[in-house]
């Protein structure tokens, strides 16, 4: 019967470990290297200006509308999936979906003040919201405020 001295086993295991870890470290680096990297800095990136509007005082039954400027500020195309209101009465139309980089384009918001009913729900000080929604992998949703006051 042969028995080891546990030192020398312990050492044996130790390189055991010691490969296993060195394989699994370069298995990973390889990965890593192989899989492509999104750049942030190559996207696509959305901007609105202003980022919000007030319509001031308006009287009841009136309708506004304002333009913001939708702009691509990144580095490849951006595309716009969705434009929504937060309410019937508001309703937004952006003029181009897809932008290059660089390129700008119309948000066209028009508000129907008569839309809420003549309650004190639809007057008063009033806030909408309109999401834009698009492929920036930054900011995929911006939000664009509205206010009034409805008298």
């Amino acid at each position: 019967m042969k028995i080891l001295h546990p030192k020398i086993n312990m050492t044996k295991n130790y390189q055991i470990l010691l490969v296993l870890v060195t394989v699994a470290l370069l298995g990973a680096v390889g990965y890593f290297k192989a899989v492509p990297t999104s750049n942030k800095d190559e996207a696509p990136k959305i901007e609105v200006a202003p980022n919000s509007f007030d319509f001031g005082e308006i009287e009841f039954g009136k309708i506004a509308e304002y333009s913001f400027k939708l702009k691509n500020t990144g580095d490849q195309n951006l595309k716009i999936s969705r434009v929504a209101t937060s309410c019937a009465c508001t309703s937004a139309k952006i003029l181009q979906e897809e932008l290059a980089a660089g390129q700008e384009t119309e948000l066209r918001v028009r508000y129907d003040t008569a839309a809420m009913g003549s309650g004190s729900h639809g007057k008063g000080r009033q806030e909408r919201i309109i999401y834009i929604k698009s492929n920036d992998p930054v900011t995929p949703q911006i939000e664009v405020i509205i206010y009034a006051f409805v008298k």
